[in-house]
């Protein structure tokens, strides 16, 4: 019973994201404070954990779980120039 309550659990939850990544309005999505990397990435169609060493983040350091708002802030940077640096990497990638 208990394994049937997880399959279900996970069946639902990989159908939601399915649908969810499905829907065009979230393709090449304009990178928000909230947003992280990998948000930032499956909206553009990139490959996973390639912009952190675009923008000179390194793997494992963290960021990957946090919103580019905290990234800024970690950078001692301002949100809208660390959006900026984002969209001039997602020009350059594309």
């Amino acid at each position: 019973m208990l394994a049937l309550l997880g399959a279900g659990f996970f069946t639902t939850k990989a159908v939601r994201r399915a649908l969810y990544w499905a829907d065009p309005q979230h393709h090449e999505q304009a990178p928000e404070g909230w947003m992280t990397l990998g948000y930032v990435e499956r909206s553009h169609r990139l490959p996973p954990r390639s912009l952190g060493p675009l923008l000179g983040i390194a793997p494992g350091s963290g960021a990957e779980h946090r919103s580019l708002a905290e990234i800024a802030a970690m950078r001692d940077q301002s949100v809208e120039s660390f959006l900026a640096e984002i969209d001039s990497a997602l020009e350059r990638v594309q």
